[in-house]
């Protein structure tokens, strides 16, 4: 029994004494919950968050290729209408939020990750993009006016590279990245949505995230 309780007093001494070497220096991370995250799970997405875009100026910048109306396909409904090979995309503009969201049908694609997608979406304005591959790794960008600033992969164990990083850096760093003893129930997927809709106040309603958007195909070669 005493040698149980020391065991156990030893791991909160260490638990707690990690807490503050990271508060020490700066590297502690702020619990937020990803509302993202919550309807989108942690096996694969890929959402980009487009700022000051309205449906039909997103449409534009996809090239839009389908039927009028679009079809309006929930999250869990996009094979009834689309091939699990097309580069298909919902599309979710939230009045009032000042960002448009584009999120990737089957998304072992990574549509809106792809450089041209990802540089067209963000012309005259700027775009931020998460894509978490099944088992793989979880990569972040950010992009402005027709430029990709930062590219984040997890799986790298290194700070963002590109020509203007920081911002994106700060933000994973805020969440847990780059920690030297990173907590044990650390999710890279989900600290990445945390990082994102925190440094550039995304805000999403789940159920509508979930539920029928107007669903296209993406014609954009990728590269």
């Amino acid at each position: 029994m005493v040698s149980a309780f020391v065991t156990e007093s030893l791991q909160a001494c260490v638990v707690a004494l990690a807490a503050a070497r990271r508060m020490l220096t700066g590297k502690a991370r702020i619990v937020m919950v990803s509302t993202l995250f919550d309807v989108l799970g942690d096996e694969w997405f890929c959402v980009t968050a487009v700022r000051g875009l309205g449906e039909a100026d997103v449409l534009s910048r996809l090239g839009a290729a389908g039927p009028d109306p679009l079809p309006r396909c929930p999250i869990d409904g996009v094979a009834e209408h689309f091939s699990p090979d097309s580069w298909a995309v919902r599309v979710y503009c939230p009045e009032g939020s000042g960002w448009a969201y584009v999120l990737d049908a089957f998304p072992q694609m990574g549509v809106p990750f792809r450089e041209p997608v990802l540089k067209e979406l963000s012309r005259s304005t700027e775009a931020v993009s998460v894509w978490k591959l099944l088992d793989s790794t979880t990569r972040a960008a950010h992009a402005r006016d027709g430029e990709i600033l930062a590219l984040f992969d997890s799986w790298r164990f290194d700070p963002v590279s590109g020509t203007d990083p920081d911002r994106l850096n700060r933000a994973l760093e805020r969440v847990g990245f780059f920690l030297d003893e990173p907590d044990d129930d650390f999710s890279d997927p989900a600290a990445a949505l945390e990082a994102v809709e925190s440094e550039f106040g995304l805000a999403v309603d789940p159920q509508e995230v979930a539920g029928p958007l107007p669903t296209l195909v993406v014609p954009v070669r990728a590269h």
